[in-house]
Order: C-alpha cells, then sequence, then structure tokens
C-alpha cells in the first residue's frame, strides 16, 4: 500500500467512523458543483447548505431563484448520479450576495477563508490533523449535548431530543 492509498484508507475509515458520509458528500458537490451544474448556472449560484435530503443554494437575485426553478429536476439527477445516492430530494434558494465575495486572505497566518469560514489546515503532519479534527469533533459533540441533543443510542452521535437513533443509524436499521 502505497502513501496515497493509506492517506485514502485513514479518511474512509474516519468518515466511517464519525458518520462523516453526509459531509464527504457535501464537499464532493461544491468541489464538483461547476461540472454538475453547469458554467452557466455555476456562475450565479453557490452550494451553502444542506439538511438530509435538501440542498441549499444561494443566487445572486430574486430572478435568479426563479430561474433556477427550472433546472431543479435536471440538478437533482446529476447530483445523485455523481454521489450514487439519493443525497438531494428538493433544492431550496437563498439570495444570498456575500457567498459570491472573493476569498479573503489573511495576511501572516498562511489561512485562506473562503466564502463561510473554510481555513487551510494549519499542520501538513497527517498525526497532528487526525489529531485536531477529533479534538474538534468532540469538542463539537460536546456543545451539542449542552445545546440540548442528545446521543444516538447506536453510536453516540448528536441527535435532536424527540429522536432515539441518528440520520445515519435510522438508515441502516
Amino acid at each position: 500500500m502505497n502513501k496515497d492509498e493509506h492517506l485514502q484508507h485513514i479518511l474512509d475509515r474516519l468518515v466511517e467512523t464519525y458518520s462523516w458520509q453526509p459531509a464527504k458528500s457535501l464537499w464532493i458537490l461544491e468541489t464538483s458543483w461547476n461540472d454538475v451544474a453547469g458554467e452557466y448556472i455555476a456562475k450565479n449560484t453557490r452550494v451553502i447548505g444542506y439538511k438530509p435530503k435538501i440542498l441549499t443554494v444561494a443566487v445572486k437575485s430574486s430572478s435568479w431563484a426563479q430561474e433556477l426553478q427550472f433546472f431543479i429536476p435536471e440538478l437533482k439527477q446529476k447530483i445523485n448520479d455523481l454521489l450514487g445516492s439519493v443525497f438531494v430530494e428538493d433544492i431550496h434558494t437563498r439570495i444570498f450576495w456575500k457567498a459570491f465575495r472573493p476569498p479573503v486572505y489573511r495576511m501572516g497566518t498562511g489561512e485562506i477563508s473562503v466564502r463561510v469560514g473554510r481555513v487551510k489546515p494549519r499542520t501538513d503532519n497527517l498525526k497532528d490533523l487526525v489529531n485536531q479534527v477529533e479534538t474538534n469533533y468532540h469538542l463539537a459533540v460536546k456543545q451539542w449535548l449542552n445545546e440540548g441533543y442528545q446521543p444516538c443510542v447506536s453510536c453516540g452521535s448528536p441527535t435532536l431530543k424527540p429522536y432515539r437513533l441518528c440520520s445515519v443509524c435510522e438508515k441502516k436499521s
């Protein structure tokens, strides 16, 4: 197993262990948006959010929100084909001009904030990066539990109070 295959194996294991498949699918969609949507649509839209089966797309204006309605059936099909599952059943639009601002480069930190705060990792060391991801995950879980979520009875991931299982475990059962 070469270095790249080993890294892919580690990342796949993290995705599986922490039920990150929706986040991975969303990342694939965001990075492929130009190909999926086509240049005409991608120039005037941005993927900004996802809730189970519902993709939220930012548009520059109300006229673009209206025009995008004509493309939704085709977009859903292309997205689901790309990801190999029924990832999106509906697409919602939001007029959000801030999503179209150029990236902000923070001088001296080596970090780049794109759109809504994506940053470059502070290290190239894989072990440090994995530890950083695990730490951030556990801090987020702690915050969710403090904000009224409860652990999934199957995997321990945060889930809303009325539900016993998270959406991933619910699909498995």
